[in-house]
């Protein structure tokens, strides 16, 4: 039966309990119809079922965004898609990118990048991997909601032109690039309208503008008005709402909703509730698992690695230290609808691993600071007593990171600096002399102190799931060469000119400097960029080109791997104007690409940027604008590592407008 003749033969109580949540994560059914009910679950790397359903961990959205890899996410998102099939789970709540605008927000760890390309790019791949197998995605928080700090009431205020460029542009990205068959809305108001209700962004721009197929759902208790929010845009409501039918009954009444307006939702939410999962997944819990090791160890990113203390092998070292309970049960996830419970024999130690991987050397493990304490100086004995315990070891490795309930839902994280204890054990261990490598765990940018000059050596591990503690040993053993780059900047301390509201409202006065567009003209608060990461081989850029095809410009340069370990390169391309008749940031990242190469290999890697790419959002004309003019287009290792650059005029006869592009192509 065609799904409008299907809508034809509801009943106006059927079509209002559609609209709404059954039982728990359930859809409603309607059994004379043969409408089934659907199963929801939480969330972006995991199911959240019971302890003892043995759901697969995978590595948080933050550790994944740092692979930089669309192949690696797709693999990721069928993984997942997989697990959902044998949890019989029809739709994934995530994934989640809303943009890092906020150090301090206690869910960065389910958002990917503070980068809109970043976070676009990556959630496309996610969905179109999850949603091959017919397991839905629901792509969010749409829109705004880049604080737990009164997400359920505050209003973002922001420009037009800040909220196009930064805020929806990756939701944009993705839409177009997944059509994910649906879009969580917000808890937050955007210009004291509720998310729920904002016909701007539900209907007008996700809809009407973007082309987006699938239905618009509620976060958990977000509706305030059920018929506003209905008439806005929102398709369906949850959890249950007991009073949907008279909620809507009365909606109708009074005009605030129509009747084409409830079929339209009930046409884009059936479309869904009537697609099938795949059937005879090839499910193999073990392969599930080797998948979230795999992105442990390719999210994990080396930012420092002095006179080659790693990898870390059985020639180079006999004793090692490995101290800090992070390093014997790791910091695996954060807290909130995003927990999964995987079985206990899942769930990897980074001592264990290692010891696994060099059999031949002598393991020292030291607790030494506990995560829920804090600095006290009648700690300076057990520091004493520490740096003797590890005076014979080759090489330390110190696992710190953020306390386990800082990355978490509804709470903002206290601050972004390492508990102090953690730090006097560093300087102890620097102080005696010897070699240290710090492993930080957490679920976005962290502060580190000035020990960061002193040790040899850092990396940032995020949280790796249940195979952290694998990956993070593939890793320091070289059996893994690191590829991970930061997809958010770690600047010296939190940004202290961001308004993070009164309780009522925020407002987003910095507008276009979020992220590195802000820390390229403050790059004395920088310790570590965005983009940045280190390998244990070196690439050589070189021999950079540009042509013009069409509506795309092509970026072509050859990269060579110049060391003796095979490995990858995250290359970037960002795009600057510097002469301009509106503010602009000083770049803008366009695209990135993951290139392997073996040692001594060499390839010619080309980016094909569409034209329109280089646009801006004019608010007079509401329509992205091309300026005319000279752009700089830059290729590097990161924001702040520009190896090559070409120069690309835009010439007053190219049309300025997407919409006058759109209608050049047309004719």
């Amino acid at each position: 039966m065609e799904i409008r003749e299907l809508i034809s033969k509801l009943t106006i109580k059927e079509k209002a309990e559609l609209l709404t949540g059954d039982a728990g994560m359930l859809t409603h059914a309607i059994e004379h119809l043969d409408i089934p009910a659907k199963n929801f679950a939480d969330g972006p790397h995991g199911i959240r079922h019971e302890k003892g359903e043995n759901c697969t961990s995978f590595p948080n959205l933050c550790c994944a965004a740092a692979t930089f890899d669309t192949d690696l996410l797709y693999e990721m998102g069928e993984a997942l898609a997989k697990d959902c099939v044998a949890h019989d789970v029809d739709m994934l709540l995530g994934p989640g990118i809303n943009i890092k605008r906020y150090a301090n927000c206690g869910r960065n760890f389910e958002y990917m990048s503070e980068d809109p390309v970043v976070s676009g790019e990556l959630a496309a791949a996610y969905i179109n991997g999850l949603q091959s197998l017919g397991v839905a995605a629901s792509l969010k928080h749409f829109a705004l909601n880049n604080q737990e700090k009164d997400r359920t009431h505050i209003s973002v205020e922001t420009d037009e032109r800040t909220l196009r460029e930064i805020y929806l542009k990756g939701f944009e990205i993705a839409v177009k690039k997944s059509q994910p068959h649906s879009v969580m809305c917000a808890y937050n108001k955007y210009q004291s309208i509720w998310c729920s209700e904002n016909k701007h962004l539900l209907n007008d721009i996700l809809k009407d503008e973007w082309g987006f197929k699938g239905f618009v759902v509620s976060d958990w208790c977000a509706v305030q008005d059920t018929g506003r929010a209905l008439a806005a845009g929102l398709d369906l409501q949850m959890p249950c709402n007991g009073a949907m039918v008279a909620c809507v009954e009365r909606a109708l009444a009074d005009g605030t909703l129509n009747m084409q307006r409830i079929d339209d939702a009930l046409e884009r939410f059936l479309t869904f509730v009537l697609s099938k999962k795949a059937e005879n997944v090839d499910y193999n819990r073990d392969n599930l698992h080797k998948v979230a090791r795999k992105i442990a160890a390719n999210g994990t990113v080396l930012l420092k690695n002095s006179n080659d203390v790693l990898p870390l092998t059985q020639e180079k070292y006999k004793k090692i230290a490995v101290v800090g309970e992070y390093g014997d049960v790791a910091l695996s996830y954060g807290q909130g609808s995003a927990e999964v419970f995987p079985d206990d024999e899942y769930v990897e130690s980074p001592l264990s691993e290692l010891k696994k991987a060099l059999p031949g050397v002598e393991f020292v493990y030291c607790k030494t600071y506990e995560k829920r304490s804090f600095s006290d100086v009648m700690l300076w004995p057990k520091v004493a007593a520490f740096c003797d315990s590890v005076r014979d070891c080759d090489v330390v490795l110190m696992f710190v990171g953020a306390m386990e309930s800082e990355d978490t839902e509804n709470f903002d994280r206290r601050t972004i600096e390492l508990n102090a204890n953690q730090e006097m054990f560093i300087e102890g261990a620097v102080n005696a002399g010897k070699k240290v490598v710090v492993i930080c765990q957490s679920g976005s940018a962290m502060a580190f102190g000035k020990w960061r000059h002193r040790v040899h050596g850092i990396l940032q591990m995020w949280l790796g799931g249940e195979a952290a503690g694998g990956g993070i040993a593939d890793v320091l053993t070289g059996k893994v060469n690191p590829s991970g780059r930061l997809p958010e900047t770690f600047p010296k301390k939190a940004r202290c000119d961001l308004d993070t509201g009164n309780g009522l409202v925020v407002r987003y006065t910095e507008g276009l400097e979020v992220g590195y567009r802000y820390y390229d003209s403050h790059t004395d608060e920088i310790v570590y960029p965005f983009g940045f990461g280190l390998s244990y081989t070196s690439f050589e850029y070189k021999n950079a080109s540009i042509k013009r095809d069409g509506e795309n410009i092509n970026i072509s340069f050859t990269l060579k791997n110049i060391g003796k370990t095979d490995g990858a390169e995250i290359v970037q391309l960002y795009a600057a104007k510097p002469l301009s008749c509106v503010t602009r940031v000083p770049k803008e990242l366009k695209a990135f690409k993951k290139v392997y190469l073996n040692a001594g290999e060499e390839k010619t890697v080309t980016f094909s940027l569409p034209y329109k790419e280089l646009a801006y959002y004019n608010t007079a004309l509401g329509d992205w604008v091309v300026e005319t003019g000279n752009y700089k287009l830059l290729i590097a290792a990161s924001s702040q590592d520009i190896r090559l650059s070409v120069d690309f005029n835009a010439e007053d006869k190219i049309p300025y407008t997407t919409r006058q592009i759109s209608e050049a192509m047309i004719g």
